[in-house]
This record gives C-alpha cells, sequence and structure tokens, in this order.
C-alpha cells in the first residue's frame, strides 16, 4: 500500500457539538421576556457607576449643607482619621481574622450575604472609639467571594488587610491563633491583645455544622466560645451573625463588661435578660432599660407590623462557627 492510499484511510475524528453529541437536545429560543431582562440587566450594569457618581455628588452636598448648618458632618471617622488614629497608638489593640476560606460551600445568595457582613464589620470598626486591626484571610482570587467584593466600588481602598489564597495559618503564627466557634469546650473570658481571633465567615444555614471546629482542631489551633449562657438568659436559640460577634468582641476590647455588651449588640427580639452574678443582683436602671425595650417591641400594633419591610423583620444567618 502507497503513501496516497496510507492518506485516505486516515479519517478526521468527528467534533463534538450541541448537535452531534449523544444525549443532548438542541437550546430552545429564549422569550421575549428573557429578552427583556437580560437587556435590563445589561444597562443596570452600564448604568451602576454613573449612579454611584451621583450618590457621592448627593452625599458632598449634604456634607456641605451640614457644615455650613453648624451640623456633624460625619457619623464616624473617615478612612484617613482611622489610619491615623491607629497608628499613633503605641499598644496593639484588638486583632481579629475573618475567614472567608469557604468560598465553595455556600450559594451565591449566601456569599452576597456573607460579603454584607463583612462590610458591616468593616463600618463597626472604623466608627468604634478604639478600632482594631482586621483581617479578611482565605480569599480565593477570582472566586465567588472576590467577584463579590468587586461589586462595592472602593472595597480595595478600605482600612483592611486582604490576604487572598492565603489562610489565616499562613498570615499568622498558629499558637497565637484563637478559633471561635461553639462546639468549643473552652469559655471566652478575657480577651488577650497578643491573640489573634479568628471569626468564620460560613454562610451555610447549618448545613456544614460544626465544619468550622473541625477545621480549627484539624489545623491545632485553639479554639473559645463566646460566654452568651454564662451572662445572659435568652428566649430563643443563641445564634449571631458575623458583625454581632466582631461587634461584641469590639465593644469589650474598649472596655465594656461583656453582661453589657451582650445586652447591647443582640437583637431585642431574643429576649435577653442579665444574669446574677456572684450572688449580685442587675443594676436597676439596665434591667428596666431592657424591660422597656421588650415591652416596646411586643407592643407594637399588627398594622405597624404588616408595614415593616420583609428585610428588617428577616431571620438572621446562621452561621456555624458563631452558635452558642
Amino acid at each position: 500500500m502507497d503513501t496516497a492510499e496510507q492518506e485516505l484511510d486516515v479519517v478526521p475524528p468527528a467534533v463534538l457539538s450541541l448537535s452531534n453529541c449523544p444525549g443532548t437536545t438542541p437550546g430552545k429560543p429564549q422569550s421575549k421576556n428573557q429578552l427583556k431582562k437580560q437587556r435590563k440587566l445589561a444597562e443596570f450594569a452600564d448604568l451602576r457607576k454613573l449612579r454611584r457618581e451621583r450618590e457621592r455628588e448627593k452625599k458632598k452636598q449634604k456634607r456641605r449643607e451640614a457644615k455650613e448648618q453648624g451640623l456633624p458632618v460625619r457619623v464616624g471617622p473617615s478612612r484617613k482619621e482611622l489610619k491615623k488614629r491607629q497608628a499613633a497608638e503605641g499598644q496593639p489593640g484588638l486583632c481579629v481574622a475573618i475567614d472567608l476560606d469557604y468560598d465553595d460551600l455556600m450559594q451565591e445568595r449566601d456569599i452576597s450575604k456573607c460579603v454584607k457582613q463583612c462590610l458591616r464589620i468593616y463600618t463597626i470598626n472604623r466608627r468604634s472609639a478604639q478600632p482594631g486591626k482586621l483581617h479578611f484571610t482565605g480569599i480565593r482570587r477570582d472566586g465567588h467571594i472576590h467577584s463579590s467584593f468587586k461589586k462595592n466600588d472602593g472595597w480595595e481602598n478600605w482600612h483592611v488587610e486582604y490576604h487572598f489564597d492565603r489562610r489565616h495559618t499562613d498570615v499568622f503564627d498558629t499558637s497565637k491563633l484563637v478559633y471561635l466557634t461553639c462546639e468549643s469546650d473552652q469559655v471566652l473570658d478575657k480577651l488577650q491583645s497578643d491573640c489573634t481571633y479568628v471569626i468564620g465567615g460560613l454562610v451555610d444555614h447549618n448545613h456544614f455544622k460544626g465544619l468550622c471546629h473541625s477545621r480549627a482542631t484539624e489545623a491545632g489551633l485553639a479554639t473559645a466560645r463566646l460566654p452568651l449562657s454564662e451572662h445572659v438568659d435568652m428566649k430563643t436559640r443563641a445564634v449571631l451573625s458575623t458583625y454581632h460577634v466582631f461587634e461584641l468582641l469590639i465593644k469589650v476590647a474598649a472596655g465594656q463588661d461583656w453582661t453589657s455588651a451582650i445586652l447591647d449588640t443582640i437583637p431585642l427580639r431574643k429576649g435577653a435578660k442579665a444574669k446574677t452574678t456572684n450572688g449580685k443582683e442587675v443594676p436597676e436602671e439596665q434591667a428596666l432599660d431592657q424591660e422597656q425595650k421588650l415591652e416596646q417591641t411586643e407592643e407594637r400594633p399588627e398594622d405597624e407590623l404588616k408595614n415593616t419591610s420583609i428585610a428588617a423583620i428577616e431571620p438572621e444567618t446562621k452561621l456555624d462557627s458563631f452558635d452558642s
């Protein structure tokens, strides 16, 4: 057989496509409503930057008007003021790392909630009288969480240490790490200035219960739980969101006692009441204040509750690492 006959016998491999691939059916053409939604989403993305610029101009105008009227311009310090204040402090303050190495375990809506809580944490820290050092660890570059961060204009300028593709065990001394998890037998009764406290950023509605604790113990890290049951009694389960845990740490680091910090942070619908400590009664003013707040919440008329937005009465996000 000559060379020409051999070339004729060689059959090129078939190229698979949706039309000839077995087990597939041709796609249906998109409906008018689907095409309309796609056009609206594209227009919304194109006009996002323009809307952001208009919002900034409105804020600047409000600040100018407030300044002319002698009113306070800002609710909290700016990023520059935060950096100056932290640089001026001689002793290191509270150091917290948010563990975001759960990119593939959360759905899209849960990832969005997780990033929003990170934004809330940054705001709480910036407005605190004694802000701490904040780290976001375990962010997978170009992952789902990273993409969700990119939707917030100016996120790169936040006074936060971002650690891409690096977990908290790669950034800090493991002997100085304390992972906050509800399954721990150790109670966090006092904050140590030389320790870094890790909060798991897993929003899973308890689908992966105990995962944060198991990861921490496998890595040989110390664990601890918040002293909620030691200081307050609650009508409901003690499930706290990410920013509530961070807010508690910030308040305690600033010198506030655990009982008052918990009562000031936990939502009123949980019905938290302070316990007696060392045989002493709870201060009367504090107890009356809490009771009045609870009565006001319980006595809200039904019409007012019906008119309340869904976001205002939506249950808290259940985080595996923050249950107590």
